[in-house]
């Protein structure tokens, strides 16, 4: 029963306030540039708070039973059945609001609530808040679910989900770092990419990655996907050297032939070098840098592209295999003797086990921290294995070396038997091939094998590689 009180003249203010909004576009040009983004403000303002409100309200209709009563199964089909005069409403942004309605009435999330009827947290902050809350809890019983809520809650909403899913990971490899190793593995399990054909005739990639695996790819194509200028005037035959090797030799002579230097791989015109008249007439141009125009997403498009045909060169030529991503990663020496994750400088928390993988294969540089975050040990390029050392492991392996496993060499990845870490050398002795799949799971058993000069002998005991600990990665 409605209770007396200034509701019906605010619900009616409201609707006079929503049909004034669409007398809005009529009305900016009459607006100066200050006015304007004015509206802008008070727009963005209307929309944010608008969702908490929505949100709160929809949570006194579930109380009071009107879901109920409705002939909607769900929340979120009552709050759709409610959208009208044609004013689109995203059916995820419906299904978030109405899942956090229905959290709101256990009395385990009334900080939520709050937090939404302050206007203190967006509506997916709170989504994710009460997702990660659910992660958190079983790790620190101890701690009040409000605790553990409030704890998200007092991020900037302004940095998004990420930094929420980011903080909960951070605290389950403080709290239990074997946890965040099965998770991980788990997630693992679950990797999948697909594409799909857009309407415009472009191809649309998904993949659903592992923080470590995904921690690979977004390093590596931030590696790559800066912009690149080139001085249109004096990097004649040099621009493409610049940055790396083309293709192939004999693409660079044919491009010279046509009276054109190739400046990216890219395919972004950053000028021409043409012979006769126009050269003479480009050196008078001022050298000044021509900046990049590709977008940031055409460039770690481009850079993806790169990074596929250098391996799929590598993989058609002699089996050999080129380091990984430049990835850095800092982690606490007690931390790391304790089984604990690392975090990369992306701000990304990586179980133990994918960072001893890392140890093995990327174009690493640990950083391990004691006292007051003073280095105490920075890893060189020189711990990677050696062009030969990969041909002599090739030539002996063969292949994976995991037991029953007969992934070829070109699928294959350099493992240090003896971490790098726990002194162990990048040597032929202290080598061997295994899989990407084996590797992580090696690092996340803590398996060990024995080399021998023509074999290596598998012992497949968890918690015996050097500072692994049994139940940890």
């Amino acid at each position: 029963m409605a209770e007396p009180g200034r509701g019906p003249e605010v619900l009616a203010a409201l609707q006079a306030a929503a049909q004034l909004l669409d007398e809005v576009p009529g009305a900016v040009h009459q607006l100066g540039e200050d006015q304007e983004g004015e509206l802008v403000s008070t727009l963005l303002r209307l929309h944010g708070r608008a969702a908490q409100v929505a949100t709160v309200v929809t949570a006194d209709a579930v109380d009071r039973g009107a879901v109920t009563k409705s002939d909607a199964v769900t929340t979120a089909q009552w709050m759709a059945s409610r959208t009208r005069d044609g004013v689109p409403v995203e059916a995820k942004a419906i299904r978030v609001m109405a899942s956090v309605a229905d959290a709101c009435q256990h009395r385990k999330n009334t900080v939520i609530g709050r937090a939404l009827l302050k206007g203190s947290c967006s509506v997916e902050s709170a989504r994710t808040a009460l997702l990660q809350a659910d992660k958190v809890g079983p790790v620190i019983p101890t701690a009040e679910r409000d605790e553990v809520l409030g704890w998200f809650l007092q991020i900037d909403p302004a940095l998004g989900c990420d930094e929420l899913t980011k903080l909960t990971r951070r605290i389950i490899d403080l709290f239990a770092p074997e946890k965040l190793s099965k998770d991980d593995e788990t997630l693992e399990g679950t990797e999948s990419l697909s594409w799909s054909t857009t309407a415009t005739g472009m191809t649309r990639l998904v993949a659903e990655l592992s923080p470590a695996n995904a921690a690979i790819l977004k390093e590596a194509i931030n590696a790559k996907s800066a912009p690149r200028p080139a001085k249109p005037a004096d990097t004649k035959d040099k621009t493409s050297k610049a940055d790396g090797p083309d293709e192939t030799d004999g693409a660079n002579e044919r491009d010279k032939t046509a009276g054109t230097s190739r400046s990216h791989s890219s395919g972004a015109a950053f000028g021409l070098h043409l012979d006769g008249d126009v050269e003479a007439a480009e050196s008078s141009i001022s050298s000044e840098p021509v900046r990049d125009e590709r977008s940031p997403g055409k460039r770690r498009a481009d850079a993806l592209m790169d990074l596929v045909g250098a391996g799929a060169r590598a993989a058609a030529g002699d089996g050999t295999q080129a380091s990984a991503a430049t990835v850095l990663l800092t982690m606490g020496l007690q931390e790391l003797l304790a089984g604990h994750g690392a975090t990369t400088s992306t701000g990304d928390v990586l179980d133990a086990g994918a960072a001893r993988r890392f140890a093995c294969t990327a174009d690493l540089i640990p950083v391990v921290l004691g006292g007051p975050s003073q280095p105490l040990d920075v890893g060189r390029r020189e711990r990677l294995a050696t062009k030969a050392i990969r041909v002599a492991v090739i030539l002996r392996d063969g292949g994976c070396t995991f037991p029953g496993c007969d992934r070829p060499p070109g699928f294959c990845e350099i493992h240090h038997v003896r971490p790098w870490w726990a002194g162990g050398e990048t040597s032929l002795s202290n080598s061997t091939l295994l899989c990407g799949r084996h590797h992580q799971g090696v690092h996340r058993q803590g398996y060990t094998a024995d080399i021998q000069p023509d074999r290596v002998i598998w012992d497949l005991t968890p918690g015996q590689m050097p500072g692994h600990q049994t139940g940890a990665a």
